[in-house]
């Protein structure tokens, strides 16, 4: 028989946890578009492909503050806001190296 296991608590996820995991996924999916345009293309990139990239890196950074923010709460659960800051953490270090290998 499988083990049940009950949660009496009043706990609750943090909003800009939750926030910060969904602007982490949003990032993820801008890069990746960006670097399937912009390999797929033979000529120039276009406005459009930076367009991609620019809001990729600014979700990262705004998806990174609202998890740090989430810390901040209390009596509440932190696995979104520990995805989100991972995640948008991870997204901004790639965006640093792409830049830098593009110099």
């Amino acid at each position: 028989m499988a083990k049940r296991s009950y949660k009496f608590t009043d706990k609750k996820h943090t909003r800009q946890g939750i926030i910060s995991s969904l602007l982490g996924v949003a990032a993820l999916a801008l890069l990746a578009a960006g670097l399937v345009t912009a390999y797929g293309m033979a000529e120039g990139t276009g406005p459009t492909t930076a367009l991609m990239g620019f809001l990729s890196m600014v979700f990262s950074v705004i998806g990174f503050v609202l998890g740090a923010r989430g810390f901040q709460e209390e009596e509440v659960y932190y696995l979104f806001s520990k995805i989100g800051i991972g995640l948008n953490g991870l997204l901004f270090v790639v965006w640093v190296l792409i830049f830098v290998a593009g110099m």
